[in-house]
């Protein structure tokens, strides 16, 4: 009798690590993200990028990048003429805010590091992408 009940135990405390080790052993961003937390994260990744950003020709930090964009974000979310902000996207973050200057039209820049410049529509679309695949 007291052989079964060690046994239940032991099966017990070894499905439930099994459990925990799936669940929590995941990283956390294999986790689905809601649009607002992929919107989140995409402008983190802008405040932590390796090199600067450009807009309208003059280079900014990265924190300096991530700040705009916050702030252009918020005002466009209050606007009568944007969509509901519950019903943005982080595509339509990307396409509205986060590519081109809204007074010039300016695509905005990332220079990298190595001094590449690519479009930061085309680098977010990519880190969106990682986002969206768990790496």
């Amino acid at each position: 009798m007291v052989l079964r009940i060690n046994w239940y135990i032991f099966i017990i405390l070894f499905c439930s690590v099994l459990l925990n080790s799936y669940l929590y052993g995941k990283t956390e961003s294999c986790f689905p993200l809601t649009e607002e937390q992929k919107i989140e994260k995409l402008l983190k990744k802008v405040g932590k990028i390796q090199g600067s950003f450009i807009r309208n020709g003059d280079t900014h930090t990265p924190e300096e990048a991530e700040k705009h964009l916050r702030y252009k974000l918020e005002e466009a979310k209050s606007s009568i003429f944007a969509p509901n902000p519950k019903d943005w996207t982080a595509k339509l973050f990307i396409e509205k805010i986060a590519s081109k200057s809204f007074l010039t039209g300016t695509p905005y820049l990332v220079k990298l590091s190595q001094g590449k410049e690519i479009p930061s529509a085309n680098w977010l679309i990519a880190e969106l992408a990682q986002l969206e695949n768990c790496k």
